[in-house]
């Protein structure tokens, strides 16, 4: 039953995060992967891929495939909490969780990642250095941004990216915030995910 309800979860998806996909590349082109969120959403489409390809074929789902699991599970969780408690406040409910694929990027995936990685997926204990891993990928993405925009060849996406614009203080204070959220995240879903050693 267990095994059946995760291939389910990741058809599903799989499904959602296509129908995303080809929205954003209508919407944005080729510069949809400027935004975390895309790219969080897109790692989870390769994940759930990868996923269901292992379990499909009987085999163990490898390490690796849940180390990348627990990077895109902690990402679209921060798109979350930022798109509810940060942008929507001032850019509208609607926008940020009700209009075209807003739904699918915002909450229903994240929420879906996280069910998936936490309760179905079967696999070994990994060591806790894992959970640097999002704070590490997540910082490597600011990093790359601030620098383009400050040869200005981005603008943002994101209000704290925005190096001409806002003090060096609040880009630092976003930095950390955010960094501190993804370690916090990453702990959090580690410590139920292995709750007890034989309980996975």
């Amino acid at each position: 039953m267990r095994g059946r309800l995760l291939i389910v979860i990741n058809i599903v998806i799989i499904i959602l995060e296509l129908i995303a996909f080809v929205h954003d590349c209508f919407a944005f082109g080729v510069s949809l992967f400027e935004w975390y969120t895309v790219d969080s959403n897109v790692l989870q489409l390769v994940v759930s891929i990868m996923v269901l390809f292992y379990v499909l074929n009987g085999k163990d789902i490898p390490g690796f495939v849940t180390v990348l699991h627990f990077i895109s599970a902690v990402g679209l969780t921060v798109t979350f909490l930022i798109a509810a408690f940060v942008l929507a406040p001032e850019g509208g409910v609607e926008y940020y969780f009700l209009e075209n694929v807003a739904p699918i990027n915002h909450f229903i995936g994240p929420l879906l990642s996280v069910i998936s990685i936490l309760f179905f997926e079967k696999v070994e204990k990994l060591p806790m250095k894992i959970i640097a891993w999002p704070a590490g990928v997540t910082l490597v993405y600011g990093v790359i941004c601030l620098a383009l925009n400050a040869v200005n060849v981005l603008d943002g996406p994101y209000f704290f990216l925005k190096i001409h614009e806002q003090p060096m203080g609040t880009i630092i204070l976003w930095f950390g915030i955010i960094a501190v959220l993804c370690v916090a995240l990453a702990f959090l879903f580690y410590k139920v995910k292995w709750r007890k050693v034989r309980g996975n």
